[in-house]
């Protein structure tokens, strides 16, 4: 019996795995507005009964989609930040290879994300995922790059500033990667950013 109840658990988990990537699939393809249960049901190959049972309504699924993919970044920057073994110049390289890892910075993945982030003044729920996820990123880099500055340069540098930059550029470049991937791969990103952080920091070697 208790088999028979995890096994039937583990088919509902895997379920509702579908419809969120379904959902992502949807609205990379779609955008937000064409997005609907019905489609998602048909994409994921879950009944609409089942997604309706499981979300209630198409906006909860959008949340909840938002919300797995948020968790699905921090997870693999926290991991970074949290290793005390790793020294800062270590942790900021292998935090610009993870904001620019296929992995993360998909076109797919991408596109969900600016179309979430183009509605988050109409949707209080949209705004309070990402701006929380934002601003934890924001305080752990910005550590790290104190770090940085107080084991590697005389320079009036301020931590804060070069945080805010980074973020933006990497927004910038993640719209160039959806929008002119022939000029702006992965690979190619990585290297302006690296760039970057050497005119910062022209005496740190990187371990790539």
């Amino acid at each position: 019996m208790i088999k028979a109840l995890k096994s039937e658990n583990e088919k509902l988990s895997a379920n509702h795995q579908k419809l969120i990537d379904a959902t992502i699939e949807s609205i990379a393809q779609r955008g937000l507005g064409e997005t609907t249960i019905s489609h998602v049901s048909s994409l994921a190959g879950v009944s609409q009964g089942y997604a309706h049972f499981r979300f209630k309504s198409k906006e909860n699924l959008l949340i909840s989609s938002l919300q797995y993919l948020s968790n699905e970044y921090m997870e693999s920057w926290s991991k970074i930040f949290e290793d005390k073994k790793l020294a800062p110049i270590d942790q900021l390289s292998k935090i610009i290879e993870n904001d620019f890892h296929p992995r993360i910075a998909s076109r797919k993945k991408i596109a969900v994300w600016f179309s979430f982030y183009s509605e988050v003044k109409f949707i209080p729920a949209y705004q309070s995922i990402c701006q929380d996820q934002d601003q934890i990123y924001f305080e752990q880099f910005k550590r790290v790059l104190s770090d940085l500055i107080k084991n590697n340069t005389t320079e009036n540098l301020d931590a804060g500033e070069i945080s805010e930059t980074y973020l933006a550029l990497v927004d910038g470049l993640w719209q160039k990667i959806l929008f002119d991937r022939k000029n702006y791969s992965n690979e190619f990103c990585k290297k302006l950013i690296y760039k970057y952080f050497k005119s910062i920091f022209p005496n740190l070697i990187f371990k790539k």
